[in-house]
């Protein structure tokens, strides 16, 4: 009987979940769509509720808008799309509006170091400060052009 359940629990823990094409607005939609397994791939999800919300579009004799894109894989779950979108008329000026592109979802601000009176009457260590910048620069964090900037700065005593 253990035997039994663990089958049933682990059969209905496989499977993948679809939440269908959900309203959210006006002519506004969004559907996901969760991997019943780890070895998915998100590009196959996301091929795939794609391909329900133009189906679900052409239905209703509109045209597909894709609004949002949004993929999630972490370290315990099986990997997740999801997709908002809109269905517009053919001749709808929206559908050929340019869509806004995602920024970064990771900034990096880099800021100068305030000196306290004391620390401003000592001349910097140029030296150091130019392999913190090269160290930055091998990392990726900064750019080329970003260095040689702040490297004048620190020659130029600015």
């Amino acid at each position: 009987m253990k035997v039994l359940r663990l089958i049933v629990v682990l059969a209905l823990a496989g499977c993948p979940a679809y939440s269908g094409v959900v309203p959210m607005g006006q002519d506004t939609f969004m559907v996901s769509r969760q991997a019943a397994t780890g070895f998915s791939g998100l590009g196959n999800l996301k091929a795939e509720i794609v391909q329900d919300a133009s189906q679900y579009c052409a239905n209703r004799g509109k045209s597909l808008q894709v609004i949002d894109t949004k993929e999630h894989t972490g370290f315990g779950t099986f990997p997740k799309a999801e997709v908002q979108f809109r269905c517009l008329d053919a001749k709808d000026p929206e559908l050929t509006r340019p869509q806004l592109k995602k920024g970064a979802d990771t900034g990096i601000e880099i800021q100068q170091e305030s000196r306290t009176k004391e620390e401003a009457g000592k001349p910097k260590d140029v030296y150091t400060e130019l392999l913190k910048l090269d160290d930055l620069r091998k990392k990726g964090i900064i750019s080329d052009a970003e260095f040689e900037e702040q490297k004048r700065k620190l020659l130029s005593g600015d």
